[in-house]
């Protein structure tokens, strides 16, 4: 593998003159900076470069900001010409490039912060800057930013009338302003001030105290690899070193437990865990960021350094050359290994120069022009394009060969993608990663680069520890991935970022998503799939434990309750991950569709049961003994057993009393208890909502219905919407044996209900009011919509109305249709289209309730989610479920004019 050449002319001016053919920035300083030519033609770039530094720090403090800001700009200029002429001239390396680039920024910054605190009237004691990064380790790049941050101790710094940190933030601003603002002679220094602790919570300079109790709370390890490279550079240099070394023990810790590493280990696989590939044969790559690029070897160096450096103080140096030399030393890396990786770091660095110095640009990427890259190949000393782009390959190949040698052993499998980079330390967004996240269908990965920021600096409860910050770095990759393969990941992330931000303390839940993949893949998928669970999983997000937990019983024992509101609180917490676990398995496809409305139902009817025994004992603890027998009666859906994630109950509570005279204070007592402990808002949540309208009377009546009340009621006042509510009576509990005498006299009751020519159009009316309270949302209006749920239903109450020997309180519609088939009132064909039609409006319907609450576009669904709607009625695709859905309610709607009539202005369902 060929060497870059050492220089490309013998002497500076001579090296100035072929390289300004090549970089635009040089020869624009050769003409503004005619002395200083001159003077490198004649002297020594050595004393030139001494001469300008001494002037910069001799030079007499101006109070006028403008001025010391030109006669930096000034000293800027010289500075690059001259380095420039040392560089090409092979009259300094490297390493005496960088040095001396990092002792002009420490120059000129020390120089900003006196003038910008002169200018303010303010003492520098107390307040000072410290070098990180490149500058930290004297390698700062031809065109760097420079990446600093100011601290001040209060107990030093005054800060005058205004106080300490409102005047450091002053001084420090106009220092970044003096060094980094544009003007008539361009600029000093861009200059970063964000490796600070939590820029976005704080100013830019920051107290002592606040930085310690930051780094020693929330402080992460990507932080503890910035400050290996810590060093003061500006202001009181004694309080910052006195700084530094009060954070030793953050940086260098003596040992490390098994999360720490593996959090180490888990940000060196965030980068570039692909090996090879078509990236290294790019002619163009990022020299710093890209496969087998600058940056591999520098986190090699400093992971090791992070996991070692408490130990070994040998390994506690700031430049990445004398960190691998001590690895080598420390029998880390091998003589041959350290060698090649010096070697590619020079050979890399030395390029990368090249391209910063063609127009003075913060770039690491070689020109994908080709004219342009073979100005950056004859500032390396290389005549043939074809060459250079051979000799860069190699040299990023061996890079990276060497890379996944060092680390391969080491990978743990915490964050393997075979997309490229998951780097979310630093302040700004990694390239690499920006790509990789689109990549993966992200449509904004800077915002969420920032959010997984935000959470690695402890902003939410569930990473306030390092244990749990440790834990998301190693499950991002795979929580990313998951998010990709639900197809809709911008909103998949979306509700994680909800699951995650409600978490009340994650290092629990983080483990078991780490420890399960199956499980992080589950969660990821239901959070996608299901807004309605997501945001159950938002609010409750323990209920993840009922995933891993054995399958248990629906059966509901509120004995170990305390009081009546404890027997809340249990039944609540059983509902809850019952529930979840029914809604969890019809989402996933573990429960059909067609059997959920059963789970559902049966969960309630539990509930509704053990709720009903706390209500009881309650009554009876204050009123007495209960003074009769009594029943509670499910309608509607809960009456069909087709329940749905989002129903309510409709309920009615029937009693036969022996005692007159206590019996309807009991009752009325009994049954708002009841309708308090279903319903009601507690620590845990609420478990239904009820609707007690459908008893006789409605909300004019009395809550709890004597029996012979019911009877008369029905006999003598009911509405033909009350006998048809009565076909899905279906008892659920019971004291005594109520229940089976209430079942008999609903058949006797049905069994009365006027034979007239008026039934039909009493039902008529009512659907039409239906339809103008509610008028159709279209073809995913699966309950009110022409041909929905409601049209069917009416359709076979109607029909259970008009038999004429068999009962008619058929709670189950599938029932129901097999009923009316017996007895004549449809034909096989039209029993096996209505059947059908109940499966599809009733499962999607499940699915619909589950994952959304309430109805909505197609467009509006994930594919993912349209699946899942297809599997349910086991359609092909999203296609042709629509049109076997347009199919059944055309069906249902054609049937409902026919046995009923038709609705004012309806739309008519055409195939």
């Amino acid at each position: 593998m060929r060497s870059i050449p050492s220089k490309i002319a013998e002497t500076p001016v001579d090296a100035l003159l072929v390289a300004s053919r090549h970089a635009p920035y040089l020869s624009r300083l050769i003409e503004r900076e005619p002395e200083l030519f001159t003077a490198l033609h004649n002297g020594s770039v050595d004393n030139i470069w001494k001469e300008l530094i001494a002037g910069i720090c001799g030079s007499p403090q101006d109070a006028d900001i403008d001025q010391v800001m030109s006669r930096l700009r000034t000293a800027k200029r010289k500075a690059h010409l001259t380095l420039s002429a040392g560089d090409l001239s092979g009259k300094w390396s490297l390493t005496d490039v960088t040095q001396r680039m990092t002792e002009f920024a420490d120059t000129v910054a020390s120089t900003a912060l006196r003038a910008s605190a002169d200018s303010l009237d303010l003492p520098l004691d107390g307040l000072f800057v410290v070098a990180l990064g490149k500058m930290g380790a004297h390698e700062l790049n031809y065109s760097s930013d420079i990446d600093v941050a100011a601290f001040f101790n209060p107990d030093i710094f005054e800060g005058g009338c205004r106080g300490p940190a409102d005047s450091a933030r002053r001084v420090v601003q106009r220092m970044a302003r003096i060094l980094s603002d544009q003007t008539a002679d361009g600029y000093v220094l861009r200059t970063d001030l964000r490796l600070r602790p939590d820029p976005s919570s704080t100013s830019v300079a920051v107290s002592t105290q606040m930085a310690e109790l930051y780094y020693e709370t929330v402080g992460q390890n990507w932080e503890r690899m910035v400050w290996i490279k810590a060093r003061a550079c500006a202001g009181d240099i004694e309080a910052a070193d006195d700084f530094i070394r009060v954070l030793s023990p953050f940086v260098w810790r003596q040992h490390l437990d098994y999360w720490a590493i593996s959090d180490i280990h888990a940000i060196k696989g965030m980068i570039n865990s692909s090996a090879g590939g078509p990236e290294l044969e790019t002619p163009s790559p990022d020299l710093k960021l890209g496969l087998g690029g600058i940056r591999e070897i520098e986190f090699f160096a400093q992971t090791q350094q992070l996991i070692m450096g408490g130990r070994d103080r040998r390994l506690r140096v700031r430049d990445t050359v004398s960190a691998i030399t001590e690895l080598e030393r420390a029998g880390i890396v091998s003589a041959d290994n350290c060698r090649e990786m010096i070697d590619c770091y020079e050979a890399l660095r030395t390029i990368e120069h090249r391209v910063q110095m063609r127009q003075d640009e913060q770039t690491h990427a070689l020109p994908k022009d080709e004219k342009r890259r073979a100005s950056v190949a004859a500032l390396c000393g290389v005549s043939s394009l074809v060459e250079f782009d051979d000799m860069v390959r190699q040299l990023r190949e061996r890079v990276h060969s060497i890379y996944l040698e060092l680390f391969g052993s080491e990978s743990r499998g915490l964050n393997s993608t075979k997309l490229g980079n998951l780097v979310f330390t630093g302040v700004d967004p990694d390239p690499g990663t920006v790509s990789t996240l689109t990549a993966f269908g992200f449509s904004k990965p800077e915002e969420l680069i920032s959010r997984v920021s935000h959470w690695h600096r402890g902003h939410v409860p569930a990473t306030r520890s390092p244990r749990g910050r440790e834990l998301l770095t190693a499950l991002l990759p795979g929580l990313l991935s998951d998010m990709a393969e639900t197809g809709d990941p911008d909103e998949a992330f979306k509700r994680f970022q909800n699951f995650l931000e409600r978490l009340s303390s994650g290092v629990y839940v983080l483990s078991m998503l780490l420890a399960e993949e199956p499980l992080r893949k589950d969660l990821i998928a239901t959070l996608a799939l299901a807004p309605r669970l997501s945001e159950t999983l938002g609010k409750q997000p323990q209920m993840i434990e009922a995933l891993l937990a054995p399958e248990q019983s629906q059966s509901l024992s509120i004995t170990s309750a305390q009081d009546f509101d404890d027997a809340m609180n249990v039944a609540r917490r059983h509902f809850r991950e019952a529930s979840f676990r029914v809604g969890h398995g019809l989402l996933h496809g573990h429960i059909a569709a067609r059997d959920a409305g059963i789970s559902y139902s049966d969960l309630a009817d539990k509930t509704i049961e053990a709720m009903a025994s706390a209500a009881e004992f309650e009554v009876s603890r204050k009123l007495g003994p209960v003074p009769g027998d009594w029943s509670i009666v499910a309608l509607g859906k809960l009456g069909g057993r087709a329940l749905t994630a989002s129903s309510d109950l409709d309920l009615m509570v029937i009693y036969n009393a022996k005692d007159d005279a206590s019996a309807p204070e009991w009752f009325t007592r009994f049954t708002k208890r009841l309708i308090t402990a279903l319903s009601a808002e507690t620590a845990e949540g609420q478990l239904y909502e009820v609707d007690m309208r459908l008893r006789p009377s409605g909300r004019s009546g009395p809550v709890a219905v004597r029996l012979s009340s019911f009877e008369r009621y029905h006999r003598e006042e009911a509405w033909t919407w009350e006998h048809m509510a009565l076909t899905r009576l279906r008892p659920v509990c019971d004291r005594g044996d109520l229940s089976g005498r209430v079942a008999d006299l609903t058949c006797e009751l049905l069994a009365e209900v006027p034979r007239r020519l008026e039934l039909t159009g009493d039902i008529l009316d009512m659907r039409k009011r239906l339809a103008r309270e509610k008028p159709s949302k279209g073809l995913w209006d699966l309950k009110m919509g022409e041909g929905g749920l409601v049209d069917l239903e009416f359709i076979l109450q109607r029909e259970l109305l008009m038999l004429e020997t068999e009962c008619a309180a058929t709670p189950r519609l599938p029932d129901a249709i097999a009923k009316l088939r017996q007895y004549g009132h449809f034909t096989s064909t039209e029993a096996l289209d209505l059947r059908h039609a109940e499966f599809v409006l009733s499962a999607l319907q499940q699915i619909q309730r589950l994952a959304l609450s309430s109805d909505i576009a197609p467009d509006q669904m994930t594919d993912g989610l349209k699946d899942r709607f297809s599997r349910a009625i086991g359609a092909l695709d999203f296609g042709s479920l629509e049109t076997e859905l347009r199919r059944v309610k055309h069906l249902v709607q054609k049937a409902r004019r026919e046995r009923i009539g038709s609705v004012d202005n309806e739309v008519s369902i055409d195939l």
